[in-house]
């Protein structure tokens, strides 16, 4: 783990809990690096950089969750490397109750990590007007409100927290979704990607995509089939959630409580949207029942 490898060209990655890009931009090895794990994972990372001679000069982050940019502040005191995001995940860096607030829907409880799904950051972070030649950008909406994924020159993907391994779905059975619809079109990008080299997040670097995208999409449609079984008989959000818990067996915790009833809101949102289940308001609860017409 921590190891860089060569994928094509001036493309490589850094494989870990979260795999991180590293693009050359020239001959005196300076880099952008593309997403730097958590704050355990910084320094390793940073080291890896260093043993092969290399400079990181920018830092793209993909979307503000902690596994994703939580070695920044190390990566920047060691680099004062110029750091980028896109408009609305520049907005999450700044205060750490912001993303916890908008999961919990509203100021959340003591019990809730603060440190959950991103950092307080105070340093400057960039616009994605600001990535270097070489690499572009392209929105994945569905994870998180702002993510990006980038392509460098050598035709290499990275598509961030679009999908997780077979291995990952297995064991967590639900993944944080905020935009159902935006996810399954994120997944159909990725899917287009066949045969290219694609490196996500969480899963093997690989160039025949397609079997992992499809089964993320299978376990989301497994899931609508779940709770539109459950809404034969009308439930509120609430119990959705506690049903979705005992189904899976899941271990409950204040922290995977806040994921996974925020996830099933927008599972609701998605299906009450497509007319798949109909809601209204009784004895002065939201409820949600399959449409049977």
């Amino acid at each position: 783990m921590y190891n860089l490898h060569h994928l094509k060209g001036n493309t490589y990655y850094i494989d870990g809990p979260t795999n991180c890009g590293v693009y050359v931009l020239n001959d005196k090895l300076d880099v952008l690096l593309f997403d730097c794990g958590t704050k355990e994972d910084g320094p390793k990372i940073y080291n890896t950089l260093i043993k092969n001679g290399m400079n990181v000069t920018h830092l793209v982050f993909s979307h503000c969750h902690a596994d994703h940019s939580g070695g920044c502040h190390y990566i920047y005191e060691k680099t004062h490397c110029k750091m980028i995001a896109s408009k609305v995940e520049r907005g999450f860096f700044r205060d750490a109750k912001l993303d916890i607030g908008f999961l919990y829907g509203g100021y959340p409880l003591d019990e809730y990590d603060s440190k959950l799904m991103h950092i307080d950051s105070n340093d400057e972070i960039y616009s994605l007007d600001e990535i270097p030649e070489g690499v572009e950008f392209f929105h994945l909406p569905g994870h998180h409100f702002g993510m990006i994924g980038i392509k460098t020159k050598d035709d290499v993907y990275f598509v961030a927290d679009t999908l997780g391994s077979i291995d990952l779905v297995e064991r967590a059975h639900i993944l944080l979704i905020y935009d159902v619809d935006g996810y399954l079109k994120s997944l159909d990008f990725v899917k287009s990607l066949e045969g290219k080299i694609v490196v996500p997040s969480h899963s093997e670097v690989s160039t025949n995509i397609t079997p992992v995208v499809e089964y993320n999409k299978s376990n989301i449609y497994d899931i609508m089939d779940i709770l539109l079984d459950y809404l034969k008989d009308e439930h509120n959000c609430i119990e959705c959630c506690s049903y979705i818990f005992n189904y899976f067996e899941l271990n409950i915790t204040y922290n995977k409580y806040l994921l996974i009833l925020s996830t099933i809101r927008s599972y609701l949102s998605y299906l009450s949207n497509n007319k798949k289940i109909i809601n209204y308001f009784k004895d002065n609860r939201l409820v949600f029942k399959k449409n049977d017409n």
